[in-house]
């Protein structure tokens, strides 16, 4: 099934976040890990039958909320944080700065740990 294929890409994703984060490429776990979560919801909105393009999280998480009405307050705050990581861990102008300098482990840590968590969550809604 085609979001089963969204969600092992996901799933890839989020180990290319682990290894980044494991490299000390702290910018490319935080942009890692907001693609995991992206190509994440887009497998649930899949599995239910909704194509969505976009890069937004919170978009996509309105979608999942409005659309297949379902509770996505666990996940918001989350869905904040990461959207941003999308440019400013890949562009200078962006992020105010040159990502790879920007980025700490610690941050790449907190990133990485929300990323998980709304995978899991994803996982647990998945049919």
């Amino acid at each position: 099934m085609e979001y089963q294929k969204w969600f092992a890409q996901a799933l890839r994703d989020l180990r290319t976040a682990e290894n980044s984060l494991n490299s000390g490429d702290y910018y490319a776990c935080a942009f890692w890990s907001q693609q995991a979560v992206e190509k994440a919801l887009k497998a649930l909105l899949i599995s239910r039958g909704k194509v969505v393009r976009g890069h937004d999280l919170v978009e996509l998480g309105y979608i999942i909320r409005d659309e297949l009405h379902m509770d996505v307050s666990q996940i918001m705050d989350n869905l904040r944080e990461l959207t941003t990581h999308y440019t400013t861990a890949r562009y200078p102008d962006a992020a105010n700065g040159v990502p790879y300098e920007i980025y700490t482990e610690g941050m790449a840590r907190r990133i990485l740990e929300k990323a998980r968590e709304v995978m899991e969550w994803v996982r647990q809604n998945l049919q």
